[in-house]
């Protein structure tokens, strides 16, 4: 080997020389190679890795290697879950983010049809939670609490909608909370 060319972060990390042979040299021979190449061996071990790599295609090892490299820092941050808990935390940002696509669609729905219609939309979103129907309209403390978190979502519609001129004049349904006898619902 010439002395112009460098060795691969495994190899550095290893203290050997690098060969034109080396397993590694394609996929930690940046500049944080050798830091993320003591994270995997120390995880899973340079032997492990090697014969891992030399196992898988040509055109699958740069992929694998990059996977190995996430999980084995994953693990040196978070030695139990590894890159698991990362997963997890994106699925409840996920589910989370669902939940408000859902909120704000029955607001924009509301707010396209109008108070009326709301009723409808409620029992039919109550029937889906085997709710009672008449359940979001008897608690004052409810109302009150759907009243401010309305109000947030209308302040951020508005400062981030295109539409700020048809959204600043609509009317909130929670201004005004409904008593049953509103509701018009017949058990």
């Amino acid at each position: 080997m010439t002395g112009t060319r460098f060795s691969c972060g495994a190899c550095k990390f290893l203290r050997r020389k690098c060969t034109n042979e080396c397993v590694f040299t394609p996929y930690f021979c940046y500049s944080q190679g050798v830091d993320h190449f003591a994270a995997v061996h120390k995880v899973f071990g340079a032997s492990n890795v090697s014969k891992l790599l030399m196992k898988l295609p040509l055109q699958n090892r740069s992929e694998a290697a990059i996977s190995i490299s996430y999980e084995a820092l994953s693990r040196m941050h978070d030695p139990i879950y590894g890159c698991v808990a990362q997963i997890f935390a994106l699925e409840q940002q996920v589910a989370s983010l669902q939940e408000e696509i859902d909120q704000l669609g029955t607001f924009i729905a509301y707010a396209s049809f109008g108070q009326s219609n709301y009723v409808t939309l409620q029992d039919t979103n109550n029937a889906n939670t085997g709710l009672p129907s008449s359940f979001e309209f008897n608690d004052t403390s409810i109302n009150d609490h759907l009243n401010q978190q309305t109000s947030t979502l209308f302040d951020a519609l508005q400062a981030s909608s295109p539409f700020e001129d048809h959204i600043s004049h609509s009317y909130s349904f929670l201004d005004h909370p409904m008593t049953e006898s509103d509701c018009n619902i017949h058990a």
